[in-house]
């Protein structure tokens, strides 16, 4: 029996009307929130960082000027995450009838460029103070606006993570990430700056240096996530996947499970088997009633493909 395709719609026509036509107003409205909540951070982004710089470049340390980099660069991945979410939410065409939500991913390694290019930056500032004079003046204002700036990327990262798995975004929870190290690293040089003013001006340069590595650490973390995506890593178990469709009676049989996608657009095809006897058209109406319950099982599942074949088809 040819393979059945069930879609968001639960139609059985895959002209690409009908495919255009199964992007549900849920969805739309996701990817409006998701846009919000990064509109919302890149405002609150770039006053972290104008902050850092104005006050790092008055107490002349490096390690928070490389945090404040760090923001200014965070500011730049909003606006990396929002171009691509908004391409995204495009809906499929001729060209990407599976739709555009791998942009997401790429977006993602974009944030992730971003992490790199601010680790080389803050080394090459470390190098280049290493061989002058190395001096930092902190005034009371400064620990200040550092302690103002962790609480500020505290919350953003919390209201951003939160948001990411509501939405199930991958942006979100890679920015989240990115926002993550924000804080990490404003920890480290509120450090330097209590060791500048004890007359140890060398941890700054210390700390710059742990900066360099966290930083780069998160680039790889969100990498290694984007390219699953991109890869099509297996996304749900497929034992899992099994067991509910084998529940469906008149199932016999379930194999070649196969799931990819993101969190919030899964796409699976299997194999099963039915009794031989069975009529086409009884086929057809159960492999609806598989796809409909692999949906109602599983969060974020878009796209179902059903092969029919009859019981003890040595399959493809």
């Amino acid at each position: 029996m040819p393979p059945f395709r069930e879609h968001s719609t639960g139609c059985e026509d895959t002209s690409l009307e009908n495919i255009v036509s199964a992007i549900d107003k849920k969805s739309i409205d996701r990817d409006a929130e998701v846009i919000r909540v990064l509109v919302r951070v890149l405002l609150l982004n770039i006053l972290v960082a104008v902050l850092k710089l104005v006050f790092g470049f008055l107490a002349g340390a490096v390690s928070m000027l490389a945090d404040g980099l760090h923001s200014l660069l965070d500011s730049a991945s909003n606006v990396v995450g929002l171009v691509g979410i908004g391409i995204a939410r495009r809906a499929p065409d001729a060209d990407h009838p599976y739709g555009h939500r791998k942009f997401e991913a790429l977006a993602a390694l974009g944030i992730a460029m971003f992490l790199f290019l601010t680790s080389f930056e803050v080394l090459r500032e470390v190098l280049r103070r290493l061989r002058g004079e190395h001096e930092v003046n902190p005034q009371p204002v400064t620990f200040l606006v550092v302690l103002l700036t962790i609480v500020i990327n505290i919350a953003v990262t919390r209201y951003e993570r939160r948001e990411g798995e509501r939405f199930r975004s991958t942006i979100l929870l890679a920015d989240a990430r990115h926002t993550q190290s924000d804080v990490f690293v404003s920890f480290g040089v509120l450090a330097s700056l209590v060791g500048a003013a004890l007359h140890f001006p060398v941890l700054d340069i210390v700390i710059a240096l742990l900066i360099i590595v966290f930083i780069a650490y998160s680039g790889y973390r969100i990498v290694a996530g984007a390219f699953s995506v991109l890869s099509d890593s297996m996304v749900l178990d497929p034992n899992r996947v099994v067991s509910t469709a084998i529940g469906v009676s008149g199932v016999t049989h379930v194999h070649r499970v196969r799931s990819r996608g993101v969190p919030d657009d899964i796409h699976i095809d299997l194999h099963i088997h039915v009794p031989p006897q069975m009529t086409t058209s009884r086929a057809h109406d159960l492999a609806h009633e598989v796809a409909d319950r692999i949906k109602a099982e599983f969060d974020g599942v878009t796209d179902v493909v059903v092969h029919v074949e009859p019981e003890g088809h040595p399959g493809d």
